[in-house]
């Protein structure tokens, strides 16, 4: 990304909003948690307004996406008080990073504010000078310069800096000032500009961004930011997407110089600018957050796990010697009329014909001494067992956690790694946040055709993975797996027919490529018919045993 959503895009999407006031709120739904998308209808006109709070990905505009994710209670309480409800006018403060939507219902106004503001990002609904609710909920324990609570009064955010119709040059100059690379220096000194938007008028003024401020960069940059404020003032704006092999990677609300050797072209409106870019690019990158989120449970799951077995192994160490105390025990038995009273420690002939050595509590008799050696022996005894017990879940648990790392490597949707979060959720891996998801409406298991009329079909998640193994294959079908590492089940839906060598390499490719060995030039992957594939009692979702399987090397390729 080039640029970003700040007030004088948000200034240029406010400008294609301003013909819906007069339109009806016909529905509102959600997509992500911190997504809210308002359905409007305008006689036969129909439009979809987006508002995101996403730390990184806040903003407002039109859009073709549809809210159809599970509805949060504030997004509830939008569908009961928005109800029929008419939208009377959508306007923006030049400069401020919000936007107020004035709407009028069956009980009387309401104000829906969406505030685009980095981490600070909120939809709010006032009702009569108080919150009636808000997308994220501010305590003071997370605030305390400004609370966000039902029933609180609603105070706009406050300014931490002038907008450009609060500066004179000579305020301008005094606060221009710094080591800072010019462009952070002046978004960080006037309100509303962000950092592409302060490079672009540095450019405009022959000064470098990335440098520090010179003496008169002020009065260098004065006219450039009189020009943009006119802009916006007037509404002059001329939405522009900028291209990196034909994919959208950037907007901005006019052409900028700074980026005028990237292919560019224009846009019919802001939103569809934003909508293009963002929705494509926001998607990706919440994807790669999802993903790094839930490898990093996955990766201190593992850790606790490797911990937890070299402490195992140490105390398995430890107790393999209990047989010596029980030795022990039984030497002090057959030579205790031998042993001095309140000696501390006794010398005896061991089983061997060699001298053992055994300490002694001085206040026992040989007797006592030998049954507290014969109870400690019986401990030890019993711990090994149940550590062996231990290291036998360990070791399911680290299979787990290794597959299901596999399957978050590989996830190409959200709802992917939802599905994989709420498996490490029931195993007890990753905690809880908030209310439980819904199962997600996808498909179902990755799909891929080979000639000849064969289909393969590969596991997203451990559930997957079984439903895939044990619900959509047949006794008769090929079941792959690479071998000794990680990775999903893959079926290959024989038809009852015998499938060629080549068919075969083709699926055995598809599982390796599914699997942590993907990166290697070649990996082993087995596979038999499915009837030869078992679940153990008591295994964890996904794990499984085979046997009379075929080993063949392939390279990791996807047809």
């Amino acid at each position: 990304m080039l640029t970003t959503f700040d007030s004088v895009v948000l200034a240029a999407v406010a400008r294609d909003l301003a013909p819906y006031a007069g339109s009806r709120i016909v529905r509102a739904g959600q997509g992500a948690p911190d997504e809210v998308v308002l359905d409007l209808r305008q006689g036969r006109r129909t439009a979809s307004l987006f508002i995101s709070i996403n730390a990184r990905w806040a903003r407002v505009h039109l859009t073709s996406l549809r809210g159809s994710g599970r509805a949060s209670p504030f997004v509830q309480m939008l569908r009961r008080r928005l109800d029929r409800a008419r939208i009377r006018s959508i306007s923006q403060p030049a400069f401020e990073r919000s936007v107020m939507v004035d709407i009028e219902t069956d009980a009387g106004p309401v104000q829906l504010i969406a505030e685009i503001m980095g981490r600070h990002s909120n939809l709010i609904l006032e009702e009569d000078g108080q919150i009636a609710g808000s997308l994220k909920v501010v305590p003071r324990s997370k605030s305390s310069v400004r609370e966000v609570l039902p029933g609180k009064p609603f105070v706009p955010a406050p300014r931490d800096r002038p907008t450009p119709f609060d500066l004179t040059l000579d305020s301008f100059t005094s606060r221009l000032q710094g080591s800072e690379p010019l462009a952070k220096t002046l978004a960080g000194s006037v309100l509303g500009l962000g950092v592409p938007m302060a490079a672009e008028l540095a450019v405009r003024a022959g000064l470098a961004p990335d440098r520090a401020p010179s003496a008169d960069a002020a009065e260098r940059l004065w006219p450039h930011l009189q020009e943009l404020m006119q802009i916006v003032r007037d509404h002059r704006f001329a939405p522009t997407i900028y291209l990196d092999r034909n994919r959208p990677v950037a907007f901005t609300p006019f052409p900028f110089v700074s980026l005028e050797n990237l292919t560019h072209h224009a846009a019919a409106r802001m939103s569809d600018a934003v909508d293009a870019v963002m929705t494509s690019a926001g998607a990706a990158a919440r994807l790669e957050e999802t993903r790094a989120g839930l490898l990093a449970s996955i990766d201190t799951a593992l850790g606790k796990l490797t911990r937890t077995a070299s402490e195992i192994e140490q105390a398995l160490v430890e107790s393999s010697h209990a047989h010596e105390l029980r030795s022990q025990g039984e030497l002090l038995l057959a030579f205790g009329s031998q042993i001095r009273s309140g000696a501390r420690e006794a010398t005896v002939t061991g089983y061997d014909g060699r001298p053992v050595t055994i300490p002694l509590d001085p206040a026992r008799s040989p007797v006592d001494n030998a049954q507290r050696l014969f109870k400690r022996y019986a401990k030890l005894r019993d711990a090994l067992t149940a550590l062996s017990a231990r290291q036998e879940r360990l070791a399911a648990d680290r299979q787990f956690l290794e597959h299901a790392r596999a399957h978050a490597l590989h996830a190409e949707t959200l709802d992917a790694l939802e599905d994989l979060r709420q498996e490490l959720l029931a195993e007890g891996f990753v905690r809880a946040r908030g209310r439980p998801s819904k199962p997600s409406r996808r498909a179902g298991p990755r799909s891929f055709s080979l000639a000849g009329g064969y289909t393969v079909l590969v596991g997203r998640t451990k559930a997957e993975n079984e439903r895939v193994t044990f619900a959509l294959a047949g006794p008769e079908d090929l079941w792959f797996h690479a071998r000794g590492v990680a990775g999903a089940h893959v079926v290959l839906k024989t038809g009852g027919r015998r499938p060629q060598m080549n068919t075969i390499e083709q699926a055995a490719a598809i599982a390796a490529d599914f699997s942590t060995a993907r990166e290697s030039r070649t990996v082993a992957v087995d596979y038999t018919q499915r009837k030869y594939v078992r679940k153990p009692k008591g295994a964890k979702p996904g794990l499984v045993t085979y046997e009379r399987e075929k080993t063949i090397f392939v390279k990791p390729k996807l047809p």
